[in-house]
């Protein structure tokens, strides 16, 4: 079973609170037992600011055994989908496209995302099964 990871998740790993990094590195340890981790290149470039270097962003999701996805044009199409069905619902603007993206990349690429915005997930992408943290830990 593959999991995508949200960026929210990585980021609670490097920068959140004591709590937030052991809940986050417990689900993460879970999920890469149930199956393989992946992301979408869009959340590399989100997390990638914590680094220095490439080189240190790559030792990192090597060390999470996290495979980094490219967003494939099918996966772009389907992000511009969700986004103008989300707009049309008569969603708001604060949500940006990443968003989008990786809820595609999930969809097209595993089987779930892990995510602490499993409502957003979980009611905008019917198809894509959103877990919190806290159901894997």
């Amino acid at each position: 079973m593959t999991t995508a990871v949200d960026t929210n998740i990585l980021l609670d790993v490097l920068a959140g609170s004591l709590i937030e990094a052991q809940r986050a590195d417990a689900a993460l340890v879970a999920a890469k037992k149930a199956g393989g981790l992946c992301v979408s290149t869009i959340c590399y470039a989100e997390v990638s600011r914590n680094f220095a270097s490439i080189r240190d962003a790559d030792e990192f999701f090597d060390s999470l055994s996290c495979r980094i996805d490219r967003i494939e044009r099918e996966g772009a199409f389907l992000a511009g989908l969700f986004y103008e069905a989300y707009r049309q619902r008569g969603g708001k603007r604060d949500r940006i496209l990443s968003d989008f993206l990786i809820a595609a990349h999930a969809q097209l690429n595993a089987d779930r995302i892990l995510t602490r915005d499993d409502r957003f997930f979980g009611s905008n992408f019917p198809r894509l099964k959103a877990i919190r943290p806290q159901d894997l830990g």
